[in-house]
C-alpha cells in the first residue's frame, strides 16, 4: 500500500464499507517497535499503522508468490501436465498465422 502525500502532510487512510479498518492489538519486540517509530518520525511512513499494514501486505504477496512457484515446479515435473501443455501448444500452432496477410 503506497502512502499518498500532498505537500508534506500524508493523507489519512480512510475506511470504506467494502474494506473497513479493523482495530487489532499486536505485540512486537521492542527493537521492532522502535524501528517502526523511527520510520514514522523520519516521515518515511505516514503512520505506524500504515507502515505495518504495508509490510503485512508485502509479506502476504510474497507468500502467495512462493506457493505459486512451488506449484509451477510441481507442474514442470508432472509428465501428464507436460503432455497436456504440449498438446495445447500444438493445437494453437495452426492459429499463429490466422488473419495475417502478405505471407
Amino acid at each position: 500500500m503506497a502512502s499518498a502525500v500532498v505537500g508534506s502532510a500524508p493523507l489519512r487512510r480512510r475506511s470504506t464499507a467494502a474494506d473497513p479498518l479493523k482495530k487489532v492489538t499486536l505485540r512486537l519486540h521492542a527493537r521492532v517497535a522502535e524501528a517502526v517509530r523511527s520510520v514514522v518520525a523520519t516521515g518515511d511512513a505516514p503512520s505506524a499503522d500504515a507502515f505495518i499494514e504495508e509490510a503485512i501486505i508485502a509479506r502476504l504477496r510474497e507468500r502467495r508468490r512462493e506457493k505459486l512457484y512451488v506449484a509451477y515446479t510441481e507442474a514442470s515435473r508432472d509428465a501428464a501436465f507436460q503432455a497436456d501443455m504440449t498438446g495445447t501448444t500444438r493445437a494453437f500452432d495452426a492459429t499463429l498465422g490466422d488473419g495475417i496477410t502478405g505471407r
